[in-house]
C-alpha cells in the first residue's frame, strides 16, 4: 500500500493507515446494521422473474411465501424454505425464494452465522452480491459469491464474476489463502480469470475458489453450522477476502460469545479465500453498486450440468427429479441466526474522495441557477400579462387617417406607447414619467423593441427597461419601455390580437394634455420609417438615415 494521497484528508487517513500496517491491523471496522429480527425480510425485495440462470424454479413473492410457510422469523433466527410437498408437471419449476437487498453497498465487512444451509441432490443455493441498475447490466458492476455450493457438496466455493481485465494470476494458494484451491477449467487448469468469458473457462465459470471441507452440505449442518466473513475493501488495501470459522472453531467463539461492535479481520489469520483489486489485475471498478443475496434454484447451468456426476446414484434427468420428489428438498433451507454489515471509517473516508459527489458550491450554484429560471419563466408570464393590460389598444379599430381609436382606460401607468410595425406585429411600449409625474413621448434612440419570444435580448430588455420606476434605464425625463410583441391578424377589421384576455384594473389613470384631454401617447410609425405622435402629428423618432 502507497502511504499518499491527493488532499491532507487523505495523507492522515493514509499515515495512520500505514501507522496501523506495521502494526499488522490495517482496518478496523464499525457495525453499521444488524438486519436480524422480525422485521428481517423488510429489508429485502422478493424478486420474481425468471431465473437466469435457467433452472427449474418459481420464485415467488413474499405474500405467497408467508401463505406456504416458507418463511419464519423472530429476534434471533431466520428461515428460508423452498417447497418440499408438491409434485410438479412437467415445464413447473419448484418454488424458492431469492431475495435482494434494498441497500446497495460499495465496500464493508459483512458477517453471517448460520446453523443450517440449503442442501440436496439437484438444488444450488448460494449468499451472493451483484450489482446492476437500468444503465449497468450485469456483470458491468460485478458479483461476488461469498458462499456457494450445488447437490450435497460438503464444501462451497468463493467466486468473482466480472466483464473483461479481471484477471487473479497473482493470486496463489498457500501464500494469500488457504482451502481447496482453485476451481478447475475446461483445460484441467487453475480458473484464475474473472471474465464471464474467459478463455479455457466454462462459460460463466469466473475466477473461484473451494473453501475447505465443512464448509456446506450436510456435513456442515451437522456440525452445528458456522460463521462466515466476507471483507470488500475497494480502496485502502484493494482486495476481496473470506473466512469461514465453523462452531467447534475459537473464532466461532469471539465472534458469538462475546459482544462485537468493532471487527478486525487481520486478527484472523490468513483467509479461506483472497482476490486482489490491485489496477495492475483488477480493478475495484469492476464492483460497485451491489446487493446481498440469498436464493435457492435447481437444475439450471451449473447444478444441471454437473447433476449426473454428483448424484449417480439417481436414474432420472435433474428436472424430472426436482418436479417428481418433492421429499428430496426437506433439507434445502437457510436458518440464519446473524447478518451484521460492517464499514471502515478509513474505507469509507477514501471512497469518497476517490468518487467525489457533488460539490456544495456547485449545489449552491444550482439552487442559484433554478431560482434565477423561475425567476425568468414569472417575469415573461408577468410581461405577457402586462401585454394583456393595454389588450385594448391592440384591438383598436384603424381610422381612416391610418391612426388607431385607443380605449383610454386601456393603458397603464402614464401613457401607452404603441408602434405599428412593417410586419403585422405590433411593437408594445410603456411611456415613462418623470419626477413630477408627467408622462413623455419617446425621444430618438430610446425605443428599442423588444424581440419576440424567450430570447437573451428580450429577457435583458425586460429586466433593464421594463420596471416600474418613474425613469428609464439611461436617466432621461422621458422615454418608452419595451415589454414586447404581440400577433396581429392583418386582415381583421379589428385587428384582433392571437391572445387575448381581460383587461387588468389599472390603479393610475394616463396623464392629461393641457387641453384637458386623455394624452393617447400613440406612436405610429410614418412611411419613411419615423414614428409620429397620434394626437399632435409631430415626429418624435426621426427617420432611419438611407
Amino acid at each position: 500500500m502507497h502511504c499518499a494521497s491527493r488532499s491532507m484528508l487523505a495523507v492522515a487517513i493514509t499515515l495512520a493507515t500505514c501507522w496501523r500496517s506495521a502494526r499488522g491491523t490495517l482496518l478496523s471496522y464499525k457495525k453499521m446494521q444488524s438486519l436480524m429480527g422480525r422485521d428481517f425480510f423488510s429489508n429485502f425485495n422478493f424478486y420474481t422473474g425468471a431465473d437466469p440462470t435457467h433452472g427449474t424454479v418459481e420464485f415467488i413473492d413474499e405474500a405467497t411465501a408467508w401463505n406456504e410457510k416458507l418463511l419464519s422469523s423472530s429476534g434471533s433466527h431466520v428461515l428460508i424454505r423452498s417447497d418440499n410437498t408438491t409434485v410438479l408437471p412437467e415445464g413447473q419449476g419448484r418454488k424458492a425464494l431469492r431475495i435482494e437487498s434494498k441497500q446497495r453497498y460499495n465496500g464493508g465487512l459483512f458477517v453471517i452465522e448460520m446453523d443450517h444451509v440449503p442442501t440436496g441432490c439437484g438444488s444450488w443455493p448460494a449468499f451472493w452480491m451483484f450489482g446492476d441498475d437500468a444503465q449497468h447490466h450485469w456483470p458491468r458492476w460485478g458479483e461476488f459469491d461469498i458462499w456457494e455450493t450445488i447437490h450435497m457438496q460438503n464444501y462451497a466455493t468463493t467466486t468473482l464474476h466480472t466483464r473483461k481485465d479481471c484477471d487473479q494470476r497473482a493470486v496463489n494458494e498457500g501464500i494469500d489463502f488457504e482451502g481447496q484451491g482453485w476451481a478447475v477449467g475446461t483445460e484441467s487448469n487453475k480458473a484464475k480469470n474473472c471474465f464471464v468469458h474467459a478463455d479455457a473457462e466454462y462459460d460463466n465459470q469466473g475466477c473461484g475458489q473451494k473453501l475447505q471441507d465443512g464448509s456446506a452440505g450436510p456435513k456442515f449442518n451437522s456440525q452445528g453450522g458456522g460463521i462466515f466473513v466476507a471483507e470488500w475493501d475497494p480502496v485502502v488495501n484493494k482486495r476481496l477476502r473470506t473466512w469461514f470459522f465453523p462452531k467447534t472453531s475459537k473464532e466461532y467463539n469471539e465472534l458469538t460469545v462475546e459482544s462485537r461492535d468493532t471487527l478486525d479481520p487481520d486478527v484472523f489469520g490468513m483467509p479461506n479465500s483472497f482476490f486482489t483489486l490491485n489496477e495492475k489485475w483488477c480493478s475495484s471498478g469492476h464492483f460497485h453498486n451491489m446487493r446481498m443475496v440469498f436464493d435457492v434454484t435447481f437444475c439450471g447451468d451449473y447444478a444441471g450440468g454437473t447433476f449426473q456426476s454428483s448424484c449417480p446414484g439417481v436414474q432420472m434427468s435433474c428436472e424430472e427429479y426436482v418436479r417428481t420428489r418433492p421429499n428430496a428438498f426437506s433439507e434445502t433451507f437457510w436458518s440464519i441466526r446473524r447478518l451484521d454489515v460492517y464499514q471502515s471509517d478509513e474505507a469509507t473516508a477514501l471512497w469518497a474522495l476517490e468518487h467525489p459527489g457533488p460539490s456544495p458550491v456547485f449545489a449552491i450554484l444550482g439552487a442559484l441557477a433554478a431560482a434565477a429560471l423561475l425567476g425568468v419563466v414569472l417575469y415573461y408570464y408577468c410581461s405577457r400579462q402586462r401585454m394583456v393590460a393595454i389588450g385594448q389598444a391592440l384591438t383598436a379599430p384603424v381610422k381612416a387617417d391610418g391612426k388607431l381609436q385607443l380605449p383610454l382606460q386601456a393603458t397603464r401607468t402614464g401613457a401607452g406607447a404603441l408602434v405599428t410595425s412593417p410586419s403585422s406585429r405590433r411593437e408594445v411600449f410603456i411611456a415613462s414619467e418623470d419626477s413630477s409625474g408627467r408622462a413623455h413621448a419617446a425621444r430618438p434612440g430610446e425605443v428599442e423593441p423588444a424581440p419576440p419570444g424567450l430570447s437573451l435580448r428580450r429577457l435583458w430588455l425586460l429586466f433593464c427597461c421594463a420596471s416600474d420606476s418613474t425613469l428609464p434605464p439611461n436617466q432621461a425625463d422621458g422615454g418608452t419601455r419595451p415589454i414586447g410583441y404581440d400577433e396581429v391578424h392583418p386582415t381583421s377589421p379589428t385587428r384582433t390580437p392571437s391572445r387575448t384576455g381581460e383587461i387588468t384594473p389599472l390603479p393610475r389613470q394616463p396623464a392629461l394634455r393641457k387641453d384637458g384631454r386623455a394624452a393617447s401617447g400613440i406612436l405610429v410609425r410614418a412611411p419613411s420609417g419615423a414614428l409620429v405622435d397620434q394626437d399632435s402629428g409631430k415626429v418624435v423618432v426621426a427617420a432611419p438615415s438611407r
